[in-house]
């Protein structure tokens, strides 16, 4: 995943993903073909969607995809195609891969350290990529996961 696009898709949205490295640290950027836009994303941010439900996804991004059922994804049956990709800073230590749940690819992002992880479909990734700052900011806002859980 450094440096080389993973591609992250299915019949309604594509989404690339790489690990890039900038002059303020390591970054995971999320692109949009179709929509030619990107986002680049800290460890922290990265960890900060680890323990996101489809409720505060679809509350918190603007113009949100359809949600998918986080039970459908937690049941399921998960086959790794990558090994992880580790994402860290000062504050946070997140791995992140490409997965395929019933058939279908995911963005897996784990984070050890608060016992979180999520898989992000195509469509919700594609939709990060026209997210503002603000909104970003307002996944941090509980910093150790949803309230009273640590």
């Amino acid at each position: 995943m450094e440096d080389e696009y993973t591609e992250i898709s299915n019949e309604s949205a594509i989404a690339l993903v790489r690990k890039v490295r900038t002059r303020n640290g390591v970054r995971l950027e999320i692109h949009s073909p179709e929509q030619d836009r990107r986002v680049y994303l800290d460890p922290l941010h990265i960890e900060s969607l680890a323990w996101q439900t489809p409720e505060t996804f679809s509350d918190t991004l603007e113009d949100p995809p359809e949600a998918t059922s986080t039970k459908e994804t937690e049941e399921a049956q998960v086959e790794t195609e990558n090994e992880y990709t580790e994402f860290t800073n000062e504050f946070a230590y997140t791995l992140v891969r490409k997965v395929h749940i019933r058939g279908g690819a995911r963005l897996e992002i784990h984070s050890p350290k608060l016992d979180y992880r999520i898989y992000l479909d195509p469509p919700l990734l594609e939709s990060l990529t026209w997210q503002t700052s603000q909104t970003f900011s307002k996944f941090l806002e509980e910093p150790y996961g949803p309230r009273g859980t640590h």
